[in-house]
């Protein structure tokens, strides 16, 4: 069987040349690099090079044809090596993650825009979806990371809390409590308020929110985003309440954002699998989001 050391050897002295710097370039002697070559033709029952005064080599046309193989092989050898590397960096690698449509808009799109920038040959995919969704993608094993709203009790899924981040009202820049700084609950009680959807940890907060002090509000539509209800909001559709994250997606003259009181504390999970290792690009993403999650944390 051809050996690794054999290949090394017919490959220097074809790029180098000759017997005397393919010794040098293997640190090698002469005489080893010959036996060598003797051996890989006896091996592979070809000759190799033609023996020419003085001791120099000249590669047969079987020579030619072997090497382009040789160089593949090699070439491969440097890419796995390379590889291997940027793995040890987290420079390479891929990460499938799944999000909800209030990270997934805007905030994961920009965070994963700048790792990429910094790390090109990174293969992240990032998928949008319910959280429910979510939960099924990761005990598939079809994502690797996913954020998720609520809780749920899952055998194969750990859970982990990001840090809370407070909700917004969303109110049109027209309007009269436009000039406030600060919205409180009776705020809302004169006009159509827009609604999140149903089963949502978000709506379940709000709901709460104006339930501890006794405002009725005036139901307006229903949505299943905090951006459709922000675009709603800047058409005039009447007020809302809507997560951080969707609110600096926007962009619309017509609308503006103050804080609440009491405050409406939102809470986001990162999810993966139970017992699965996460590889160092994973470690390095959830410490990149948990940072981004810190500069909306009052």
């Amino acid at each position: 069987m051809i050996n690794q050391r054999q290949i090394e050897a017919f490959r220097a002295v074809i790029v180098s040349g000759g017997i005397t710097t393919a010794a040098a370039a293997l640190r090698i002697s002469q005489p080893a690099v010959s036996r060598l070559i003797r051996d890989l033709e006896a091996r592979i029952g070809v000759t190799l090079f033609e023996r020419r005064t003085g001791g120099r080599l000249r590669p047969t046309a079987d020579a030619t044809a072997l090497f382009r193989d040789v160089e593949r092989y090699f070439v491969g050898l440097e890419q796995i090596d390379q590889s291997a590397a940027g793995l040890r960096r987290h420079s390479r690698g891929s990460l499938r993650v799944a999000s909800l449509p209030a990270l997934y808009v805007d905030l994961l799109p920009r965070f994963i825009g700048r790792l990429l920038a910094q790390r090109p040959d990174l293969d992240i995919e990032l998928i949008g979806n319910s959280s429910e969704a979510i939960i099924e993608l990761i005990s598939s094993g079809r994502c690797d990371i996913g954020f998720v709203d609520s809780p749920f009790d899952h055998p194969r899924i750990r859970r982990d809390e990001l840090a809370g981040v407070a909700a917004v009202a969303a109110i049109p820049t027209s309007h009269m409590l436009a000039a406030k700084p600060v919205l409180v609950p009776a705020d809302f009680s004169a006009e159509p308020f827009i609604s999140i959807a149903r089963a949502t940890q978000l709506r379940t907060r709000i709901d709460s929110f104006f339930l501890s002090q006794g405002i009725r509000r005036q139901l307006g539509p229903e949505t299943p985003s905090s951006l459709i209800a922000c675009s709603l909001v800047a058409a005039g559709g009447g007020l809302a309440i809507v997560d951080p994250f969707s609110a600096e997606a926007i962009k619309e003259p017509e609308i503006c954002f103050k804080r609440l009181e009491p405050r409406i504390e939102v809470r986001f999970s990162l999810v993966a699998l139970m017992n699965k290792q996460p590889s160092g690009l994973a470690r390095d993403f959830v410490a990149g989001i948990q940072q981004e999650f810190a500069r909306f944390h009052e």
